[in-house]
């Protein structure tokens, strides 16, 4: 499996746990979760996941609020190992 594809795995799984999540509640917000993956699957770009992962980013906030923190964090932590960001 290459980058790329890798990368792409994380992000769905991360698509399907925000689906799965509820609505989010005072700072996550899953429509926008949803729209900011739906983009970053339709053009991978290094840049744009580093911003989807920032803490206190929305996805961060979301996982929160709906209680997968615990899995986004580590969800992060693998697509940052695999695109080598730090």
């Amino acid at each position: 499996m290459d980058i790329d594809s890798t990368a792409r795995a994380i992000l769905l799984e991360l698509r399907v746990r925000v689906e799965a999540g509820g609505e989010g509640g005072t700072y996550g917000d899953r429509s926008e979760a949803l729209r900011d993956l739906d983009a970053i699957l339709a053009n991978l770009s290094v840049n744009k996941i580093r911003e989807l992962l920032l803490p206190t980013a929305n996805l961060q906030e979301l996982s929160m609020d709906c209680g997968w923190g615990g899995q986004f964090n580590d969800l992060a932590a693998k697509l940052e190992k695999v695109l080598g960001i730090e």
